[in-house]
C-alpha cells in the first residue's frame, strides 16, 4: 500500500508540474478574442481551417474573419492588434486618415511554427478582414503564396 501511495503522489506531482505549461500553451493572442466575440454574429464570416485541408499550402492553421459595417469591431480589433504587436515584427503597416488600415505582423515563433497576423480595413471602414496563420514555411514564402497576383 505504501508503494502505491508514493506512486500516486509522484503522478499527482508530475501532473501539477505539467499543468502550468499546458495553461501557458493555451494562452491565446488578443486577436483570439475577436474570433470568439464576433465569430458567430450576424453579418460576419469566419473561416477556420487546419490539417489536411491546408496541406497543399503548407499551412498548419488558417483563421479569418470578415466583419461588415461595425466601427466598434474595428476599434476592438485595432486594440487587440496593438497588444499582440508587442514583440512582433511589422512586415507592413499602412495608416490612412489616422487609423490603421493594413498591417502584417510576424509574431514570435510557436515551437517550429511561423505565425502571422494580417489585417485590412477598407478606406470607409465598412469591411474589416483579420487573418491569423501558422506555418512551418518561412514568412516570405507564406506572404508570396498569399499576396501573389493571379
Amino acid at each position: 500500500m505504501r508503494r502505491s501511495t508514493k506512486l500516486c503522489f509522484l503522478l499527482f506531482t508530475l501532473m501539477a508540474m505539467a499543468l502550468p505549461q499546458h495553461l501557458s500553451a493555451q494562452k491565446d493572442l488578443q486577436i483570439g478574442k475577436v474570433f470568439d466575440l464576433y465569430g458567430k454574429k450576424r453579418g460576419v464570416t469566419m473561416v477556420e481551417l487546419s490539417g489536411e485541408m491546408l496541406g497543399d499550402y503548407n499551412l498548419s492553421l488558417f483563421k479569418s474573419i470578415v466583419i461588415n459595417d461595425d466601427p466598434a469591431a474595428g476599434d476592438f480589433i485595432r486594440k487587440c492588434i496593438a497588444k499582440d504587436q508587442e514583440g512582433a515584427k511589422k512586415v507592413k503597416q499602412v495608416i490612412s486618415s489616422g487609423n490603421l488600415s493594413t498591417i502584417i505582423l510576424q509574431l514570435p515563433h510557436k515551437g517550429r511554427l511561423n505565425r502571422l497576423i494580417l489585417y485590412n480595413a477598407t478606406s470607409s471602414g465598412y469591411k474589416l478582414t483579420l487573418v491569423y496563420l501558422e506555418s512551418r514555411d518561412e514568412v516570405d514564402d507564406i506572404l508570396n503564396l498569399l499576396l501573389k497576383k493571379k
